[in-house]
C-alpha cells in the first residue's frame, strides 16, 4: 500500500484536529460540524479506515514512524560527516 507524504498527514490530521476544537468552541454552529466531518472524511481516505479515529490513531502512529526515521538518518549522516579520512 502506498503511504501519503508526511507534510499531507500533517495537514490532515491538524485539520482534523483544529475541527474538532472548532466543534468544541461552538457547538451549536453548522459550519463547525461541516469542518469536522470533511475533515474526518479526508483523514479517512487519506489513512485508508473507515472511522476518524482509528484513522487519527493510524496517521499518528505514521507520523511518529517517520519521525524517529528521520532521526536515526540524520543520526547516520552526522556520524559519516564525522569521519576523518587521513
Amino acid at each position: 500500500m502506498l503511504m501519503p507524504h508526511v507534510r499531507t498527514v500533517t495537514a490532515a490530521l491538524h485539520a482534523y484536529r483544529s475541527a474538532w476544537a472548532g466543534l468544541l468552541r461552538d457547538p451549536a454552529s453548522p459550519h463547525s460540524y461541516r469542518r469536522l466531518d470533511d475533515a474526518a472524511y479526508t483523514l479517512c481516505v487519506l489513512m485508508g479506515q473507515r472511522n476518524a479515529a482509528d484513522a487519527a490513531a493510524k496517521a499518528e502512529r505514521f507520523l511518529a514512524r517517520a519521525s524517529a526515521e528521520r532521526r536515526a538518518g540524520a543520526g547516520r549522516r552526522a556520524g559519516q560527516a564525522r569521519t576523518v579520512i587521513p
